[in-house]
Protein backbone atom coordinates (compact mmCIF):
# COMPACT_ATOMS: atom_id res chain seq x y z
CA UNK A 1 0.00 0.00 0.00
CA UNK A 2 1.39 3.39 -0.94
CA UNK A 3 2.12 5.59 2.04
CA UNK A 4 0.30 8.96 1.91
CA UNK A 5 2.46 11.96 1.21
CA UNK A 6 3.21 14.29 4.04
CA UNK A 7 2.21 17.90 3.63
CA UNK A 8 5.83 19.00 3.40
CA UNK A 9 6.68 16.31 0.90
CA UNK A 10 3.75 17.11 -1.33
CA UNK A 11 4.52 20.80 -1.28
CA UNK A 12 8.14 20.33 -2.25
CA UNK A 13 8.04 17.58 -4.86
CA UNK A 14 7.94 20.06 -7.73
CA UNK A 15 10.85 22.04 -6.30
CA UNK A 16 12.94 18.91 -5.88
CA UNK A 17 12.62 17.80 -9.47
CA UNK A 18 15.28 20.20 -10.78
CA UNK A 19 18.61 20.51 -8.91
CA UNK A 20 16.86 19.56 -5.67
CA UNK A 21 20.00 18.04 -4.14
CA UNK A 22 21.77 21.40 -4.18
CA UNK A 23 19.27 22.70 -1.62
CA UNK A 24 21.11 20.72 1.06
CA UNK A 25 24.33 22.25 2.55
CA UNK A 26 26.10 18.95 3.17
CA UNK A 27 25.60 17.84 -0.41
CA UNK A 28 26.81 21.22 -1.71
CA UNK A 29 30.04 20.90 0.29
CA UNK A 30 30.51 17.31 -0.78
CA UNK A 31 29.89 18.11 -4.43
CA UNK A 32 32.10 21.23 -4.53
CA UNK A 33 35.08 19.54 -2.88
CA UNK A 34 34.79 16.49 -5.10
CA UNK A 35 34.41 18.65 -8.23
CA UNK A 36 37.65 20.53 -7.54
CA UNK A 37 39.48 17.30 -6.81
CA UNK A 38 38.21 15.54 -9.93
CA UNK A 39 39.20 18.46 -12.16
CA UNK A 40 42.70 18.24 -10.73
CA UNK A 41 42.69 14.47 -11.18
CA UNK A 42 41.80 14.74 -14.87
CA UNK A 43 44.63 17.25 -15.28
CA UNK A 44 46.98 14.73 -13.69
CA UNK A 45 45.74 11.87 -15.86
CA UNK A 46 46.54 13.83 -19.01
CA UNK A 47 50.09 14.42 -17.76
CA UNK A 48 50.55 10.86 -16.52
CA UNK A 49 49.40 9.21 -19.76
CA UNK A 50 51.56 11.59 -21.75
CA UNK A 51 54.57 10.83 -19.53
CA UNK A 52 54.15 7.06 -19.84
CA UNK A 53 53.85 7.30 -23.62
CA UNK A 54 56.93 9.54 -23.72
CA UNK A 55 58.92 7.07 -21.61
CA UNK A 56 57.83 3.97 -23.53
CA UNK A 57 56.21 4.91 -26.85
CA UNK A 58 53.80 2.03 -26.29
CA UNK A 59 50.00 1.94 -26.22
CA UNK A 60 50.28 -1.28 -24.22
CA UNK A 61 52.33 0.51 -21.54
CA UNK A 62 49.63 3.18 -21.26
CA UNK A 63 46.94 0.53 -20.99
CA UNK A 64 49.04 -1.40 -18.46
CA UNK A 65 48.35 1.36 -15.95
CA UNK A 66 44.77 0.14 -15.94
CA UNK A 67 45.90 -3.34 -14.93
CA UNK A 68 47.72 -1.98 -11.89
CA UNK A 69 44.70 0.13 -11.00
CA UNK A 70 42.07 -2.56 -11.44
CA UNK A 71 43.53 -5.76 -9.99
CA UNK A 72 44.19 -4.37 -6.47
CA UNK A 73 40.87 -2.53 -6.60
CA UNK A 74 38.90 -5.66 -7.47
CA UNK A 75 40.76 -7.85 -4.96
CA UNK A 76 40.18 -5.39 -2.10
CA UNK A 77 36.72 -3.99 -2.82
CA UNK A 78 34.61 -6.74 -1.26
CA UNK A 79 36.48 -6.50 2.04
CA UNK A 80 36.36 -2.71 1.81
CA UNK A 81 32.57 -2.84 1.55
CA UNK A 82 32.31 -4.77 4.82
CA UNK A 83 34.48 -2.15 6.53
CA UNK A 84 32.43 0.75 5.18
CA UNK A 85 29.24 -0.95 6.40
CA UNK A 86 30.59 -0.63 9.98
CA UNK A 87 32.29 2.78 9.91
CA UNK A 88 31.56 6.49 9.65
CA UNK A 89 31.59 7.12 5.89
CA UNK A 90 32.69 10.78 6.17
CA UNK A 91 35.66 9.98 8.42
CA UNK A 92 36.65 7.13 6.14
CA UNK A 93 36.77 9.53 3.19
CA UNK A 94 39.00 11.90 5.18
CA UNK A 95 41.59 9.18 5.86
CA UNK A 96 41.42 7.97 2.27
CA UNK A 97 42.03 11.48 0.94
CA UNK A 98 45.03 11.90 3.24
CA UNK A 99 46.50 8.68 1.84
CA UNK A 100 45.98 9.88 -1.73
CA UNK A 101 47.65 13.19 -0.86
CA UNK A 102 50.78 11.42 0.38
CA UNK A 103 51.03 9.33 -2.82
CA UNK A 104 50.60 12.34 -5.11
CA UNK A 105 53.20 14.41 -3.30
CA UNK A 106 55.78 11.59 -3.33
CA UNK A 107 55.39 10.95 -7.08
CA UNK A 108 55.40 14.69 -7.79
CA UNK A 109 58.72 15.02 -5.98
CA UNK A 110 60.20 12.11 -7.94
CA UNK A 111 59.21 13.81 -11.19
CA UNK A 112 60.60 17.12 -9.96
CA UNK A 113 64.07 15.73 -9.15
CA UNK A 114 64.16 13.66 -12.35
CA UNK A 115 64.15 10.22 -10.72
CA UNK A 116 60.77 9.11 -12.05
CA UNK A 117 60.52 5.72 -13.73
CA UNK A 118 57.54 3.88 -15.18
CA UNK A 119 57.43 1.43 -12.27
CA UNK A 120 57.00 4.37 -9.88
CA UNK A 121 53.82 5.35 -11.74
CA UNK A 122 52.58 1.77 -11.69
CA UNK A 123 53.30 1.52 -7.95
CA UNK A 124 51.36 4.73 -7.30
CA UNK A 125 48.49 3.29 -9.33
CA UNK A 126 48.44 0.26 -7.02
CA UNK A 127 48.35 2.53 -3.96
CA UNK A 128 45.54 4.71 -5.24
CA UNK A 129 43.63 1.59 -6.32
CA UNK A 130 43.80 0.14 -2.80
CA UNK A 131 42.53 3.42 -1.35
CA UNK A 132 39.93 3.68 -4.11
CA UNK A 133 38.52 0.30 -3.11
CA UNK A 134 37.43 1.93 0.15
CA UNK A 135 36.63 5.33 -1.38
CA UNK A 136 33.99 4.17 -3.89
CA UNK A 137 31.67 2.36 -1.44
CA UNK A 138 32.19 5.13 1.13
CA UNK A 139 31.05 7.77 -1.38
CA UNK A 140 28.13 5.68 -2.56
CA UNK A 141 27.01 4.82 0.97
CA UNK A 142 27.36 8.41 2.17
CA UNK A 143 25.22 9.90 -0.58
CA UNK A 144 21.78 8.91 0.84
CA UNK A 145 22.80 10.55 4.14
CA UNK A 146 23.21 13.92 2.41
CA UNK A 147 19.79 14.27 0.76
CA UNK A 148 16.23 12.99 1.37
CA UNK A 149 14.82 10.29 -0.86
CA UNK A 150 12.91 12.72 -3.08
CA UNK A 151 16.18 14.36 -4.16
CA UNK A 152 18.18 11.18 -4.69
CA UNK A 153 17.85 11.11 -8.50
CA UNK A 154 19.24 14.63 -8.86
CA UNK A 155 21.94 13.90 -6.26
CA UNK A 156 23.06 10.81 -8.16
CA UNK A 157 23.02 12.73 -11.46
CA UNK A 158 25.14 15.53 -10.04
CA UNK A 159 27.45 13.08 -8.29
CA UNK A 160 27.86 10.93 -11.40
CA UNK A 161 29.01 13.88 -13.45
CA UNK A 162 31.93 14.53 -11.11
CA UNK A 163 34.28 11.85 -12.40
CA UNK A 164 33.62 12.20 -16.11
CA UNK A 165 31.78 15.50 -16.38
CA UNK A 166 34.81 17.37 -15.06
CA UNK A 167 36.48 16.24 -18.27
CA UNK A 168 35.01 19.36 -19.82
CA UNK A 169 37.63 21.51 -18.10
CA UNK A 170 40.08 19.12 -16.43
CA UNK A 171 41.80 17.64 -19.50
CA UNK A 172 41.82 20.97 -21.34
CA UNK A 173 43.46 22.60 -18.32
CA UNK A 174 45.68 19.53 -18.06
CA UNK A 175 46.93 20.05 -21.60
CA UNK A 176 47.69 23.70 -20.83
CA UNK A 177 49.38 22.79 -17.53
CA UNK A 178 51.39 20.05 -19.22
CA UNK A 179 52.63 22.47 -21.87
CA UNK A 180 53.30 25.31 -19.39
CA UNK A 181 54.16 23.70 -16.06
CA UNK A 182 55.19 20.19 -17.04
CA UNK A 183 54.24 16.93 -15.35
CA UNK A 184 55.48 18.16 -11.95
CA UNK A 185 53.01 21.04 -11.93
CA UNK A 186 50.14 18.67 -12.69
CA UNK A 187 50.99 16.50 -9.68
CA UNK A 188 51.15 19.44 -7.31
CA UNK A 189 47.90 20.88 -8.67
CA UNK A 190 46.30 17.52 -7.90
CA UNK A 191 47.62 17.79 -4.34
CA UNK A 192 45.92 21.19 -4.09
CA UNK A 193 42.62 19.65 -5.20
CA UNK A 194 42.92 17.03 -2.47
CA UNK A 195 43.42 19.76 0.12
CA UNK A 196 40.19 21.44 -1.00
CA UNK A 197 38.34 18.12 -0.73
CA UNK A 198 39.74 17.52 2.75
CA UNK A 199 38.57 20.96 3.90
CA UNK A 200 35.03 20.31 2.66
CA UNK A 201 34.90 16.91 4.37
CA UNK A 202 36.14 18.38 7.65
CA UNK A 203 33.47 21.11 7.78
CA UNK A 204 30.55 18.83 6.81
CA UNK A 205 28.22 17.77 9.64
CA UNK A 206 26.52 14.49 8.74
CA UNK A 207 24.55 12.78 11.54
CA UNK A 208 24.04 9.01 11.56
CA UNK A 209 26.57 8.39 8.76
CA UNK A 210 27.80 5.20 10.44
CA UNK A 211 27.10 1.86 8.77
CA UNK A 212 24.54 -0.47 10.32
CA UNK A 213 26.06 -3.89 9.62
CA UNK A 214 26.31 -6.18 12.65
CA UNK A 215 28.76 -8.57 10.97
CA UNK A 216 32.20 -8.89 12.54
CA UNK A 217 33.32 -11.77 10.33
CA UNK A 218 34.29 -10.29 6.95
CA UNK A 219 33.94 -13.64 5.16
CA UNK A 220 30.31 -13.99 6.28
CA UNK A 221 29.61 -10.34 5.42
CA UNK A 222 31.12 -10.72 1.94
CA UNK A 223 29.13 -13.90 1.36
CA UNK A 224 25.91 -12.16 2.37
CA UNK A 225 26.59 -9.31 -0.04
CA UNK A 226 27.42 -11.64 -2.92
CA UNK A 227 24.31 -13.70 -2.25
CA UNK A 228 22.12 -10.60 -2.21
CA UNK A 229 23.41 -9.37 -5.56
CA UNK A 230 23.44 -12.82 -7.17
CA UNK A 231 19.79 -13.54 -6.33
CA UNK A 232 18.39 -10.08 -7.02
CA UNK A 233 16.42 -9.88 -10.26
CA UNK A 234 17.53 -6.30 -11.02
CA UNK A 235 20.78 -5.52 -9.20
CA UNK A 236 22.58 -8.68 -10.33
CA UNK A 237 21.94 -8.27 -14.07
CA UNK A 238 22.70 -4.54 -13.91
CA UNK A 239 26.10 -5.06 -12.31
CA UNK A 240 26.96 -7.92 -14.68
CA UNK A 241 26.01 -5.77 -17.67
CA UNK A 242 28.08 -2.85 -16.41
CA UNK A 243 31.10 -5.07 -15.74
CA UNK A 244 31.09 -6.32 -19.34
CA UNK A 245 30.57 -2.84 -20.79
CA UNK A 246 33.36 -1.40 -18.64
CA UNK A 247 35.77 -4.15 -19.64
CA UNK A 248 35.14 -3.85 -23.37
CA UNK A 249 34.04 -0.23 -23.74
CA UNK A 250 36.43 1.79 -21.52
CA UNK A 251 38.46 3.40 -24.30
CA UNK A 252 39.52 6.61 -22.54
CA UNK A 253 43.19 5.56 -22.01
CA UNK A 254 43.46 5.08 -25.78
CA UNK A 255 42.61 8.71 -26.50
CA UNK A 256 46.29 9.60 -26.16
CA UNK A 257 47.01 7.15 -29.02
CA UNK A 258 44.17 8.62 -31.12
CA UNK A 259 45.52 12.12 -30.45
CA UNK A 260 49.09 11.33 -31.43
CA UNK A 261 48.71 8.66 -34.11
CA UNK A 262 45.29 9.20 -35.72
CA UNK A 263 44.66 12.95 -35.47
CA UNK A 264 48.34 14.05 -35.11
CA UNK A 265 47.67 16.37 -32.16
CA UNK A 266 49.93 17.83 -29.46
CA UNK A 267 49.27 18.09 -25.70
CA UNK A 268 46.63 20.82 -26.07
CA UNK A 269 44.81 18.83 -28.75
CA UNK A 270 44.89 15.74 -26.57
CA UNK A 271 43.39 17.71 -23.69
CA UNK A 272 40.69 19.03 -26.02
CA UNK A 273 39.90 15.48 -27.16
CA UNK A 274 39.44 14.43 -23.54
CA UNK A 275 37.29 17.48 -22.84
CA UNK A 276 34.78 16.77 -25.60
CA UNK A 277 33.77 13.55 -23.89
CA UNK A 278 33.46 15.52 -20.65
CA UNK A 279 31.17 18.01 -22.37
CA UNK A 280 28.87 15.14 -23.28
CA UNK A 281 28.72 13.92 -19.68
CA UNK A 282 27.87 17.42 -18.47
CA UNK A 283 25.07 17.77 -21.03
CA UNK A 284 23.69 14.32 -20.20
CA UNK A 285 23.84 14.93 -16.46
CA UNK A 286 22.29 18.38 -16.86
CA UNK A 287 19.41 16.86 -18.79
CA UNK A 288 18.77 14.24 -16.09
CA UNK A 289 19.03 16.82 -13.33
CA UNK A 290 16.54 19.14 -15.01
CA UNK A 291 14.07 16.30 -15.60
CA UNK A 292 14.39 14.97 -12.06
CA UNK A 293 12.82 11.59 -11.37
CA UNK A 294 12.55 9.52 -14.59
CA UNK A 295 9.69 7.00 -14.65
CA UNK A 296 10.97 4.34 -17.07
CA UNK A 297 14.44 3.98 -15.57
CA UNK A 298 15.14 0.54 -17.00
CA UNK A 299 14.36 1.50 -20.58
CA UNK A 300 16.33 4.73 -20.27
CA UNK A 301 19.37 2.85 -19.00
CA UNK A 302 19.28 0.24 -21.76
CA UNK A 303 18.66 2.75 -24.51
CA UNK A 304 21.57 4.89 -23.33
CA UNK A 305 23.85 1.84 -23.28
CA UNK A 306 23.04 1.03 -26.92
CA UNK A 307 23.57 4.64 -28.01
CA UNK A 308 26.92 4.61 -26.18
CA UNK A 309 28.13 1.54 -28.05
CA UNK A 310 27.05 2.96 -31.41
CA UNK A 311 28.80 6.28 -30.71
CA UNK A 312 32.02 4.50 -29.75
CA UNK A 313 32.03 2.52 -32.99
CA UNK A 314 31.44 5.65 -35.08
CA UNK A 315 34.19 7.54 -33.21
CA UNK A 316 36.69 4.76 -33.73
CA UNK A 317 36.32 4.64 -37.50
CA UNK A 318 36.13 8.36 -38.35
CA UNK A 319 39.38 10.04 -39.48
CA UNK A 320 37.96 13.58 -39.21
CA UNK A 321 38.64 15.29 -35.89
CA UNK A 322 35.53 17.58 -35.73
CA UNK A 323 33.21 14.61 -36.32
CA UNK A 324 35.17 12.51 -33.82
CA UNK A 325 34.75 15.27 -31.21
CA UNK A 326 30.99 15.38 -31.81
CA UNK A 327 30.77 11.61 -31.43
CA UNK A 328 32.72 11.79 -28.16
CA UNK A 329 30.13 14.28 -26.90
CA UNK A 330 27.38 11.84 -27.82
CA UNK A 331 29.13 8.89 -26.17
CA UNK A 332 29.79 10.92 -23.02
CA UNK A 333 26.14 11.94 -22.72
CA UNK A 334 24.93 8.37 -23.22
CA UNK A 335 27.49 7.05 -20.76
CA UNK A 336 26.47 9.41 -17.95
CA UNK A 337 22.75 8.78 -18.50
CA UNK A 338 23.38 5.05 -18.32
CA UNK A 339 25.62 5.33 -15.26
CA UNK A 340 23.48 7.77 -13.26
CA UNK A 341 20.30 5.79 -13.90
CA UNK A 342 22.00 2.53 -12.93
CA UNK A 343 23.37 4.00 -9.71
CA UNK A 344 19.97 5.45 -8.81
CA UNK A 345 18.33 2.03 -9.25
CA UNK A 346 20.97 0.34 -7.11
CA UNK A 347 20.65 3.00 -4.41
CA UNK A 348 16.88 2.61 -4.39
CA UNK A 349 17.12 -1.15 -3.92
CA UNK A 350 20.11 -1.65 -1.60
CA UNK A 351 19.17 -1.97 2.09
CA UNK A 352 21.09 0.40 4.36
CA UNK A 353 22.82 -2.29 6.41
CA UNK A 354 24.28 -3.73 3.20
CA UNK A 355 24.77 -0.59 1.14
CA UNK A 356 28.56 -0.51 1.53
CA UNK A 357 28.92 -4.05 0.19
CA UNK A 358 26.54 -3.42 -2.70
CA UNK A 359 28.38 -0.19 -3.54
CA UNK A 360 31.69 -2.07 -3.46
CA UNK A 361 30.35 -4.55 -6.02
CA UNK A 362 29.05 -1.64 -8.07
CA UNK A 363 32.51 -0.07 -7.88
CA UNK A 364 34.12 -3.31 -9.07
CA UNK A 365 31.86 -3.30 -12.12
CA UNK A 366 32.86 0.28 -12.96
CA UNK A 367 36.14 1.49 -11.44
CA UNK A 368 37.52 -2.03 -11.20
CA UNK A 369 36.66 -3.35 -14.63
CA UNK A 370 37.15 -0.01 -16.40
CA UNK A 371 40.95 0.23 -15.92
CA UNK A 372 41.25 -3.50 -16.64
CA UNK A 373 39.37 -2.79 -19.84
CA UNK A 374 41.93 -0.11 -20.66
CA UNK A 375 44.65 -2.76 -20.41
CA UNK A 376 42.58 -5.12 -22.56
CA UNK A 377 42.13 -2.43 -25.21
CA UNK A 378 45.84 -1.61 -25.12
CA UNK A 379 46.70 -5.25 -25.67
CA UNK A 380 44.09 -5.64 -28.42
CA UNK A 381 45.28 -2.46 -30.10
CA UNK A 382 48.79 -3.90 -30.27
CA UNK A 383 47.43 -6.62 -32.57
CA UNK A 384 44.45 -5.07 -34.37
CA UNK A 385 45.27 -1.37 -34.24
CA UNK A 386 43.67 1.14 -31.89
CA UNK A 387 40.71 1.99 -34.15
CA UNK A 388 39.66 -1.63 -34.67
CA UNK A 389 40.10 -2.45 -30.97
CA UNK A 390 37.88 0.43 -29.82
CA UNK A 391 35.23 -0.29 -32.47
CA UNK A 392 35.10 -3.93 -31.38
CA UNK A 393 34.54 -2.79 -27.79
CA UNK A 394 31.63 -0.62 -28.85
CA UNK A 395 30.05 -3.56 -30.67
CA UNK A 396 30.28 -5.71 -27.53
CA UNK A 397 28.50 -2.96 -25.54
CA UNK A 398 25.59 -2.97 -28.02
CA UNK A 399 25.31 -6.76 -27.90
CA UNK A 400 25.36 -6.93 -24.08
CA UNK A 401 22.75 -4.18 -23.63
CA UNK A 402 20.51 -5.71 -26.28
CA UNK A 403 20.67 -9.13 -24.62
CA UNK A 404 19.69 -7.66 -21.24
CA UNK A 405 16.83 -5.73 -22.85
CA UNK A 406 15.62 -8.91 -24.53
CA UNK A 407 16.07 -11.44 -21.75
CA UNK A 408 15.74 -9.57 -18.42
CA UNK A 409 12.23 -8.16 -18.14
CA UNK A 410 12.73 -7.00 -14.55
CA UNK A 411 15.42 -4.57 -15.72
CA UNK A 412 13.59 -3.50 -18.87
CA UNK A 413 10.37 -2.67 -17.00
CA UNK A 414 11.88 -1.18 -13.84
CA UNK A 415 10.35 2.17 -12.86
CA UNK A 416 10.94 2.45 -9.12
CA UNK A 417 7.21 2.99 -8.51
CA UNK A 418 7.11 -0.11 -6.33
CA UNK A 419 9.14 1.68 -3.67
CA UNK A 420 7.16 2.10 -0.45
CA UNK A 421 9.22 3.96 2.09
CA UNK A 422 9.27 7.03 4.26
CA UNK A 423 11.34 9.71 2.53
CA UNK A 424 12.60 10.88 5.88
CA UNK A 425 14.08 7.44 6.46
CA UNK A 426 16.32 7.45 3.42
CA UNK A 427 16.43 4.90 0.64
CA UNK A 428 15.04 1.46 1.31
CA UNK A 429 14.33 -1.45 -1.02
CA UNK A 430 10.91 -2.33 -2.31
CA UNK A 431 9.21 -5.47 -1.07
CA UNK A 432 7.57 -6.18 -4.41
CA UNK A 433 8.28 -9.62 -5.86
CA UNK A 434 8.70 -8.07 -9.29
CA UNK A 435 12.14 -6.76 -8.40
CA UNK A 436 13.39 -9.32 -5.89
CA UNK A 437 14.37 -12.93 -5.97
CA UNK A 438 11.15 -13.88 -4.22
CA UNK A 439 12.75 -14.27 -0.79
CA UNK A 440 12.03 -12.06 2.26
CA UNK A 441 14.28 -9.03 2.65
CA UNK A 442 15.02 -9.66 6.33
CA UNK A 443 15.63 -6.06 7.31
CA UNK A 444 13.98 -3.58 9.62
CA UNK A 445 12.83 -0.41 7.87
CA UNK A 446 12.92 1.47 11.17
CA UNK A 447 16.71 1.25 11.08
CA UNK A 448 16.93 3.10 7.75
CA UNK A 449 17.59 6.53 9.25
CA UNK A 450 19.79 7.74 6.44
CA UNK A 451 18.98 11.39 6.15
Amino acid sequence: MQRPQSEDEGASVGQRRAFGALRHPNFRLFWFGAAIYHIATWMLQVAQNWLIYDLTGSALAVGLTGLFRSVPFVCTSLYAGTVIDRTDRRKALIWISLGNLIIVVVIGLLVWVGWIQVWHIYASSVGTALLGAFESPARGALLPHLVPRADLMTAVSLHSVLRRGTQIVGPALGGIALAGLGVTGSYFLNAGGLLVLLFCLFVMRVPNAVGESTHTNPIDAIGEGLSYVRTHAVVGPLLAMEALMSFFGSFNPMLVVFAREVFLLGPQGYGLLQSTSGLGTVLGSLGLTLIGNVTHKGRLLLGAAIVYGASVIAFAVTPWFPLAAALLICSGAADIVNGATRLTIVQLLAPGQMRGRVMSLHAISTRGMGPLGGFQLGATASFLGVQSAVALGGLVCIVVASLVAWRVRAVRNFTGDDQDANPDEGVVPARSATITSGRPWGWNAAREADS
